[in-house]
């Protein structure tokens, strides 16, 4: 059978190989090469000029600068996620004021004011944040969805996070983008040639002329007025030269930067779906003491996939040295199923690799997620989950393929109209 050499390398490859046969043969008059050499030839081109395209710009701290930084001066705007913040718990801290972080309807409150106040974190999963979407539409028409006093959110999780913050008037434009949202609305994948010399495979140029279109001005406005009010909204990234958690406090930035707000709420979105090798990491500009530098973050999922709050901060017993018995619950909707399921798995290198880097994803979230059950049985606070149920193979979360995601849209939806469907374990204690 004769091989068809006519298509045998991608993206233009076969008529990059002409040019050079051609230029080379009118330079030389006489020089021969064979295919291999001229593909050799057109890589190694091909690289030196993506290495003149635009790529990320980081200018990290040395280890050593990093280790003698003070970030205090952005306690008010973000904290590590690994540990209790900066202005947080001390033994002679006051107790209402260290729970004010995470907390801020308590600092001014009373046995006889302080009402039943509800948090709100929504996890990873690309795609699959459709079903988020769909749980609060549908939980919205149930007449039980609560004002949520904080909200958190990861990767996909960090784009519902503000409008879900501000609550069900916003349920039609999360509808909307996660019901009219194709692959090449969000990335676009780059020539084999980004490997070499970029940051990522893919492009996100889509995804940030989404964010600019939907991260409005007047939507940080809001979001600075409800912070206002004691409410918080915090988007987890992944601090990546540390890799290590970093807690962003939206409504914080929103509030003391005004219009110049809107441009890094913007970033730490993008930043917080940002997945390694596919996406770019988002460069995020700094200075200290007249030192210009760069934080280079990634997606909140690589560090932790949903978060509550920092495990030293001890809700239940600074709540008591306040004199206060909170009444609180934790919502954690989990964009992804949490199991594989069976499956006749391939014995091929890729397919071994795919299948075990799935397995220690949903690993990890499940882990997460429980971590957050410890943490409020801990502290007495009342804990509620809810995931993709077993029933819906949620496998297809990269592809953002309308009709998938339509499904997910509508299982969510139907799920949360019966306002009744959050379990009060995660799997592993069931």
């Amino acid at each position: 059978m004769a091989v068809d050499r006519k298509n045998r390398y991608p993206h233009g490859l076969n008529s990059s190989l002409q040019v050079v046969s051609r230029l080379l043969v009118m330079s030389t008059g006489s020089l021969h090469f064979g295919r291999a050499q001229l593909l050799l030839i057109v890589v190694v081109c091909a690289c030196l000029l993506s290495a003149c395209a635009n790529r990320v710009v980081h200018r990290p701290l040395s280890a050593a600068e990093y280790q003698q930084t003070d970030f205090s001066a952005w306690a008010d705007e973000r904290f590590w996620g690994d540990v209790a913040p900066q202005d947080g718990e001390s033994d002679d801290a006051d107790p209402a004021h260290s729970l004010g972080k995470f907390l801020p309807d308590v600092v001014n409150a009373t046995r006889e004011n302080l009402s039943r106040q509800s948090l709100l974190a929504i996890s990873g999963g690309s795609a699959n944040g459709a079903f988020g979407v769909g749980i609060l539409s549908g939980w919205t028409e149930s007449g039980k969805r609560p004002e949520f006093a904080v909200v958190t959110g990861i990767s996909t999780g960090a784009m519902i996070a503000p409008f879900a913050f501000l609550g069900s008037e916003y349920d039609d434009t999360l509808i909307e983008i996660y019901s009219s949202v194709e692959r090449d609305d969000v990335f676009l994948f780059r020539r084999l040639t980004s490997l070499f010399f970029r940051s990522a495979i893919a492009d996100t140029t889509p995804l940030k002329r989404l964010v600019e279109t939907y991260v409005t001005e007047e939507l940080v406005e809001k979001i600075a007025e409800e912070n206002g009010r004691d409410r918080k909204l915090f988007i987890v990234t992944t601090h990546f030269d540390a890799m290590r958690p970093m807690v962003w406090d939206i409504g914080a930035i929103a509030e003391r930067r005004g219009p110049q707000a809107v441009p890094l709420i913007r970033q730490i979105i993008l930043a917080s779906s940002a997945i390694p090798v596919l996406f770019p990491p988002i460069p995020i500009e700094f200075d200290i003491n007249g030192r210009e530098f760069t934080e280079l973050h990634v997606d909140g999922a690589v560090s932790t996939q949903v978060f509550a709050y920092p495990a030293q901060i001890r809700v239940g017993r600074l709540s008591g040295g306040a004199g206060l018995r909170l009444r609180r619950d934790i919502y954690v909707i989990q964009n992804s199923n949490d199991a594989l399921g069976y499956e006749e798995s391939s014995v091929r290198v890729f397919p071994i690799a795919w299948r075990a880097l799935n397995g220690l994803l949903t690993s990890k979230i499940n882990t997460d997620v429980e971590r957050v059950y410890f943490l409020a049985s801990r502290d007495g606070l009342a804990f509620n989950m809810v995931s993709i149920p077993d029933s819906f193979r949620a496998d297809r979360s990269s592809e953002f393929e309308p009709d998938y995601m339509a499904e997910l849209l509508a299982l969510g939806q139907e799920i949360g109209r019966t306002g009744d469907f959050w379990f009060d374990k995660p799997p592993a204690e069931r």
